[in-house]
């Protein structure tokens, strides 16, 4: 079971747990300063919180800061605006536009076979392979009911993007099974992957009670070295937090995944509840279609992939916000035995 946090949580399979519970804090004491203020976040997936499994895509951490509004009229309020004339939903809202930036400061995700305790893997199963980035996202909210989201990240895949250091670590400091087949890791590359993807609000208001339900339909393309595919997701919220966001921040790919928080909507405790899906048509995953240089065998991908995802979001005074995540994913190259469960 893999889990994702949106603030982090101890967990089984690397060593970035006690520095997400002290990002808590960082995030607390940030977020105070002023209700407008930037926002830190660690986003921490990991398939060892409630199995014992690890497998597969098995684990994944980013540290990412979410600007405050960009001025009018400022150098990056303009960049907007020509980016805009490229793509229409990032042109000027009729009623309101919010403009931010993600600061993608670091990242990391990991992948492993089923069999980590074999020396020489299974030729059949996904290759070890490792992805270490770093990257920016342009954030524009439209009439507080569309999210455009356009990213870019670069990085390395490869020993260089220290997979083998970050788990050979931490299996050994706490007594898990050693990992002993990353010396078959994918070969050091440049990586590099482009993103966008528009989500749209369509809710429903209970009253003054401040509660309500809304259903946010998302589509995106994602192209790179890495992967490239298209996507359609749906998210389905129920709760009292729904003006402030868009829903969970993630880790591609993904349902969701922008940091994106109206850091002005609402104050004390504010929460929701939310199911979602998406499908992926893959036209290629680097971390398996790279599987050859790996072990001398090719791998297919998978040309459809779905996802699920189920959890809950709270939000304290506008201080502090936590997503917690469970869902699966579906098989993602031929011969794959099943879907891989993750939560967080």
């Amino acid at each position: 079971m893999k889990i994702g946090w949106s603030l982090g949580a101890p967990c089984r399979g690397d060593w970035i747990a006690p520095l997400a519970v002290g990002a808590l804090a960082l995030l607390c004491s940030s977020a105070l300063a002023s209700d407008t203020a930037g926002r830190f976040s660690v986003v921490e997936e990991n398939d060892g919180i409630f199995s014992i499994e690890d497998r597969h895509y098995s684990q994944g951490v980013r540290f990412s800061y979410l600007s405050a509004e960009i001025s009018p009229g400022g150098s990056w309020d303009r960049i907007f605006t020509l980016l805009g004339r490229a793509i229409p939903t990032f042109g000027a809202g009729t009623d309101a536009t919010s403009r931010r930036l993600q600061w993608i400061v670091l990242g990391q995700s990991l992948f492993t076979p089923e069999r980590i305790r074999l020396a020489t893997p299974d030729p059949r199963d996904r290759p070890y392979a490792a992805w270490l980035h770093t990257g920016l996202a342009l954030l524009q909210e439209n009439d507080r009911h569309g999210l455009s989201n356009l990213e870019a990240l670069v990085g390395v895949i490869g020993p260089a993007a220290l997979g083998r250091d970050v788990q050979d670590a931490f299996h050994k400091a706490t007594g898990f099974d050693e990992t002993r087949g990353w010396s078959h890791q994918v070969g050091n590359r440049p990586a590099f992957q482009f993103s966008y993807d528009y989500k749209r609000k369509l809710g429903v208001g209970f009253g003054a009670s401040g509660y309500g339900a809304d259903v946010i339909p998302e589509a995106g393309l994602s192209a790179g070295n890495v992967f490239d595919y298209g996507q359609a997701s749906l998210m389905l919220r129920l709760g009292n937090g729904l003006d402030a966001d868009y829903g969970p921040e993630r880790i591609r790919p993904s349902v969701s995944g922008t940091a994106y928080t109206s850091t002005t909507i609402g104050t004390g405790f504010r929460w929701y509840v939310f199911a979602a899906g998406q499908i992926r048509g893959v036209l290629h995953n680097e971390f398996i279609d790279a599987a050859k240089s790996a072990t001398g065998r090719d791998l297919q991908h998978e040309s459809w992939v779905p996802d699920g995802l189920l959890g809950a979001s709270a939000s304290l005074f506008g201080y502090v916000r936590v997503d917690v995540m469970a869902g699966w994913r579906g098989k993602e190259f031929r011969g794959q035995n099943r879907g891989d469960r993750f939560g967080g």
